[in-house]
């Protein structure tokens, strides 16, 4: 499967739906339930998973970063100009455990 090979692909890179399948040869609609899994999974890792909600070009209306697909209309100004939500996975910052 794929799924492990989205963590190096996306750490410190930000890329969309779009650019994630190319780039890993799999459809959207798999690289969406993938994504739906690394986000629940990286949970308990080392690492976050970011989400840049899609936005409408048109109003600037910002979306809910859970909506991992590009909306087809904006809810406010019933626009089509949707940018895609970009993901990005980053290293959780360590604690300094040390008392000094």
């Amino acid at each position: 499967m794929f799924r492990r090979n989205l963590i190096p692909l996306l750490l410190d890179n930000a890329m969309s739906l779009s650019q994630i399948a190319r780039a890993v040869g799999e459809s959207p609609k798999d690289v969406t339930q993938a994504l739906t899994h690394l986000s629940k999974s990286l949970k308990h890792t080392e690492y976050d998973f970011l989400v840049e909600p899609a936005e409408c070009r048109r109003c600037g209306f910002e979306f809910g970063p859970d909506k991992l697909n590009r909306p087809s209309k904006c809810p406010n100004c019933k626009g089509t100009w949707i940018a895609e939500p970009f993901f990005i996975v980053k290293t959780r910052p360590t604690e300094d455990i040390s008392g000094s």
